[in-house]
């Protein structure tokens, strides 16, 4: 008979959890290691050590501005603070409601009165752990007394699930999961309404909308309503019950969002507002500014950058905008493969008439042509049976008003003297302050130039300069002086010319309060009246003009080569398909959706970019590696890009892997062999979201969205911020920046609008361009992005995009073309989208043919996040022009890191590609501290060792229980105990 011992259920159970442990641990330790650079951001430590004897010269290119942590703070605070002090737009100030005196007693309304927007979420998002309420900014300094009952009553209510608001994360959201959260006025308590009587100076309403990352707005039904930047019936409600309450003296909006709203109920009297001031993200302390803009200690100044239309889906581009499908779309996957994200596109069927271009060009052409372009025909209309610009449009892009005058329009601005020819034009405007306020103005130029029906397709108005003045007293005169390249008033005729052209005939430009103003003043100047059905009268004082005899071409690149076509195949054109795109002589052309698009052969080769690479010779000898040349990273510090001698030095010491890594791990893990540290590159637009200030491990700065910077036409302002950012950079050991952001606001449903500067890209252009040459004079990096047609959030993974070369060159690029140029911006980061049916970063006429020929630039070109092989090819990435993969982790490296050494041809795109890498990091903060003696070695962070630490407990301790377990099992065989019959 036997007897059995312990059966060590709990010894088993124990190993069970004990190896579960182990695997799990094993699993994250190896993911860890793979991420290590992005963890340590997080969690502290270096990827890497350097030793150096103290015998070489050290790198400092670029250092912080002496102040202390606390002096430097206070300093960026006051930036933010002014930046929304200039770009708050007022849009109504009726009887002079504006400014409040100061001790109002003023009652909050509107849920995001106590949770302003600060700007979006994602990349461009900022910390709001330093964000300064509305409530604390309203009632500082004793400015005025806030209704303690209903701010009491916001910030406690839940109400039901879902009135919290929301929008997502960096992946985006779904629209049923995206709330206004505007609780609802029954829900109101009797004390928040017995409160109105003591604090009845004034009802101040704010509205906000929110973008991020990942998602586009909602167009149609979300959480809690539908068309996201319509007022919604809970907001109806509210400014219903100030109305009914009869408690107020005046109502004041407060429009908190980047994105166009639809504003015509400002002006219903149903609702009874007296003034509006657009706020926009006001980053961590704009709410000050708020405060000031209200009592009068600021001005405002700022303007438009986007056209607010009275029904958001008005525009031609938003009849293409969102999620299309290819009709053969399984063809697509069968041939390609899920993994290249190639089954959806978006046409952009406006072509150039984005924004502003499309309803002031509408708007000529009513009063000039009405019989022969059907402007005012019903095609288009959404506010009445035919086309009405003043019922189609609520504020016109650079439309913006100040205290002094009733009008809200203080400053006379005359044109001194002014100068045109085919090389560019120069105006000087005397600005003088006729209010009873001191403040600044703005003045905007634009042009227009000579159209034939048929012919070239133009703008009938284009902003093509501004300037803005220094604060003017009362009566003081300030003379501004803008001078004009002629590129910007050209067009890109890809048609015939196939260049940038100054067709023959006049060219008119004014000055004006935004685009509508400065337009009436030049069919003012034409000879036009209200008789002719313009809105206003205009003044032809305020124009100029200039004939041009003939055609001139500028066909000279920035650096010298031949402008000519390079987007063929980011038509459909390309692909032997027709667009059907707008066009002013007739505007009954205006586009539908298109739908039913099928790829055909070609289209779906196109869209397989990685089937499309064939590998070069597997003989490499060609190519020297791993030489010991004793040349480090801080020796090539100022050495020129072309200096092929000193460069092909350098490059002959990395080793195959050191490439690899270096290419696809984007910079950010050390390469020994060259002394190369790990260097971080972070977001974002609105200010360094990711790593701490070292000195006290706090959050940087949190600066307003770029519409509101942009809101200031302020070019001065512009380079302070970008240096600011560099200072905060600097700060936080950062060497580049994945900002500025400059895609187009070609919607006003687009979730990342508010990264944006705004739907022109002339005025984005010159505003990055200033930010950029902030940022780099400081040593940091700037990648300037999203490169490029990144204009939608949805199916932003490999959607193909579609338009024509004027569209691409005179809008889309024009954003991105002078940091480039003059601001030799030293990184860009690409897109997800296609251009055409070929992934951006593979596209050879864009990186190849206009950023490296056209505009001569040695840039760094990045990917956006590298998380998609089968879509951001490394072969056919390197082969057209790419050069950084934007990830840390494995997955890249690991595609190619057994091939490379194999495949001559990219092996020269690789070595290739860390020339340009290591070329601009050798000229930012990156190598600060590295010394022509440092040595360079890799190393875990302290984190990581620990988590070995803990996964060799684990194992040692599973080791154990296992062991007893079976040694149990086997005692437990032998033990028998026997008895005698």
């Amino acid at each position: 008979m036997t007897t059995p011992r312990g059966t060590g259920r709990g010894l088993r159970v124990g190993v069970a959890v004990v190896s579960t442990m182990l695997a799990l641990a094993v699993g994250a330790t190896t993911g860890a290691g793979s991420y290590a650079s992005l963890i340590s951001t997080v969690l502290g430590g270096s990827t890497y050590q350097t030793v150096d004897d103290g015998t070489g010269e050290v790198v400092n290119n670029g250092e912080d501005n002496g102040m202390s942590l606390a002096e430097w703070k206070d300093t960026a605070d006051q930036l933010v603070q002014e930046v929304a002090g200039e770009g708050i737009v007022m849009l109504k100030n009726d009887n002079d409601t504006l400014p409040l005196a100061q001790g109002s007693k003023v009652t909050l309304f509107g849920r995001s009165s106590v949770d302003l927007v600060l700007g979006g979420t994602g990349a461009g998002g900022i910390d709001p752990s330093r964000a300064v309420n509305l409530k604390d900014a309203l009632e500082d300094s004793g400015r005025f007394d806030v209704n303690d009952a209903m701010w009491d009553f916001y910030k406690t209510y839940d109400g039901k699930e879902g009135y919290t608001r929301s929008n997502g994360t960096y992946m985006g959201a779904l629209p049923e999961d995206i709330f206004v959260a505007e609780p609802p006025v029954a829900e109101y308590t009797d004390e928040a309404k017995a409160s109105y009587a003591d604090y009845a100076d004034a009802a101040i309403v704010v509205f906000s909308r929110v973008g991020g990352e990942g998602s586009d707005m909602p167009i149609g039904d979300f959480g809690d309503g539908t068309k996201y930047l319509a007022l919604q019936p809970n907001e109806q409600a509210v400014l219903e019950e100030i109305q009914s309450s009869g408690a107020f003296d005046k109502v004041i909006a407060l429009i908190n969002t980047s994105n166009a709203m639809e504003l015509s109920w400002v002006d219903q009297e149903q609702y009874g507002i007296d003034a509006c001031l657009w706020i926009g993200g006001v980053g961590q302390s704009g709410a000050r500014a708020v405060a000031k803009v209200l009592d009068g200690e600021i001005n405002p100044s700022g303007h438009l950058v986007d056209t607010w239309a009275a029904d958001s889906f008005s525009s031609p581009a938003m009849q293409n905008f969102g999620d299309f499908t290819f009709s053969n779309a399984d063809a697509i996957t069968a041939a390609a493969g899920e993994s290249v994200f190639g089954t959806k596109y978006v046409v952009y069927r406006e072509g150039i008439y984005v924004g502003y271009r499309y309803y002031e060009t509408r708007y000529a052409d009513g009063v000039t042509d009405l019989s022969g372009t059907n402007a005012l025909s019903a095609a288009g209309a959404t506010m009445g049976d035919t086309w009405d610009y003043d019922a189609e449009v609520v504020y016109p892009f650079g439309y913006g008003l100040s205290y002094g005058t009733e009008d809200g329009n203080p400053y006379e601005q005359e044109i001194v003297s002014s100068s045109v020819n085919a090389e560019g034009a120069e105006v000087t405007v005397r600005v003088t302050n006729t209010g009873d306020v001191a403040g600044k103005s703005v003045v905007q130029v634009y042009a227009q130039q000579p159209y034939t029906a048929g012919g070239t397709e133009k703008s009938a108005v284009q902003l093509v300069g501004f300037g803005k003045t220094d604060t003017l007293e009362p009566g003081a005169s300030e003379e501004v002086t803008i001078a004009i390249d002629a590129d910007d008033y050209s067009s890109y005729d890809y048609e015939t010319a196939k260049t940038y052209v100054l067709d023959a005939g006049d060219y008119h430009f004014a000055i004006g309060n935004g685009a509508h103003e400065a337009l009436n003043n030049i069919l003012a100047a034409q000879g036009y009246t209200t008789a002719d059905g313009m809105d206003a009268e205009g003044d032809a004082a305020k124009a100029f003009s200039w004939t041009n005899v003939e055609q001139v071409l500028l066909d000279e690149s920035y650096a010298g080569e031949e402008i000519t076509n390079r987007f063929d195949t980011a038509s459909l054109e390309g692909y032997g398909k027709e667009t059907g795109y707008l066009t002013r002589a007739d505007w009954n052309t205006f586009p539908e959706p298109y739908s039913e698009l099928e790829a055909d052969e070609e289209m779906i080769a196109d869209i397989n970019a990685d089937g499309e690479y064939q590998p070069g010779d597997s003989d490499t000898s060609a190519i020297t590696t791993g030489a010991k040349n004793g040349i480090n990273i801080a020796q090539m510090a100022g050495v020129e890009f072309d200096d092929t001698e000193q460069w092909d030095t350098f490059l002959d010491q990395l080793t195959v892997d050191d490439m690899v890594t270096l290419v696809t791990k984007s910079g950010q893990i050390a390469v020994p062999t060259i002394a190369y540290p790990a260097v971080y590159m972070k977001d974002g637009p609105a200010g360094q979201n990711v790593r701490m200030y070292v000195e006290d491990g706090s959050p940087a700065t949190g600066y307003c969205g770029e519409v509101v910077s942009a809101s200031t036409f302020n070019r001065d302002l512009l380079r302070r911020l970008g240096d600011a950012m560099g200072e905060d950079w600097i700060r936080t050991e950062t060497a580049g920046a994945y900002a500025p952001a400059v895609n187009i606001h070609r919607t006003p449903y687009a979730g990342r609008n508010f990264e944006y500067f705004s739907e022109d890209g002339y005025l984005s252009g010159e505003l990055a361009y200033e930010e950029v040459v902030g940022m780099q004079e400081r040593g940091v990096m700037t990648f300037i992005k999203h490169l490029t047609l990144n204009d939608q959030e949805t199916n932003r993974q490999g959607v193909s995009t579609f338009s024509n070369e004027q569209a691409i060159r005179e809008i889309y690029l024009k954003a991105f073309e002078k940091s480039f140029t003059e601001g030799q911006a030293q990184a860009t980061m690409g897109s997800f989208n296609r251009i055409g049916c070929t992934w951006s970063g593979a596209y050879a006429p864009l990186l190849k043919d206009v950023i490296r020929g056209e505009w001569g630039s040695t840039a760094i070109l990045d990917t956006d996040m590298a998380v998609l092989p089968g879509l951001q090819s490394i072969g056919a990435g390197l082969e057209n022009g790419n050069t950084m993969w934007a990830t840390s982790a494995d997955v890249f490296y690991n595609v190619i890191r057994e091939t490379a050494g194999q495949d001559s041809k990219m092996l020269a795109n690789l070595r290739e590609a860390c020339h340009v890498i290591l070329y601009n990091v050798a000229n930012s903060i990156g190598i600060n501290g590295i010394s022509t003696a440092t040595v360079v070695n890799r190393v875990n962070p302290y984190w990581l060792n620990i988590a070995y630490v803990a996964v060799a407990a684990l194992a040692i301790s599973d080791i154990v229980m296992v062991a007893l377990l079976v040694r149990r099992s086997l005692r437990g065989n032998r033990v028998t105990i026997e008895t005698e019959a």
